[in-house]
């Protein structure tokens, strides 16, 4: 016996436009490119390798210890707000749909 598929109408899903999809993809590349610019000055301090355009970004953006502790704490933070909100919107999510199936009942 086959098993019928139930529909539900809780999901939907929108098609981002054209223009949208490229807007995102330039803000995160562009994220990433000074991520990992970021990730090379630190390497090249690290390593002892510099040169007044490094030390002039080194400087510009203001890395320090300190603030690579302020910058994980806040990793971590982020995280975890982000796990428990993801866990809540799921439950939630399997409420309605429990819900909705039993009004369909």
């Amino acid at each position: 016996m086959k098993k019928d598929k139930q529909e539900t109408n809780l999901i939907i899903r929108k098609r981002s436009s054209i223009f949208k999809r490229l807007e995102r993809f330039i803000f995160l590349v562009m994220l990433w490119a000074m991520t990992i610019y970021i990730i090379y000055v630190n390497i090249c301090f690290l390593l002892n390798a510099y040169s007044d355009t490094l030390v002039s970004d080194y400087l510009f953006l203001n890395l320090s210890y300190y603030a690579y502790a302020r910058f994980a704490m806040l990793v971590l933070v982020m995280v975890g707000f982000m796990t428990v909100f993801g866990w809540l919107r799921i439950k939630k999510l399997e409420r309605e749909a429990k819900r909705h199936e039993q009004d369909k009942s």
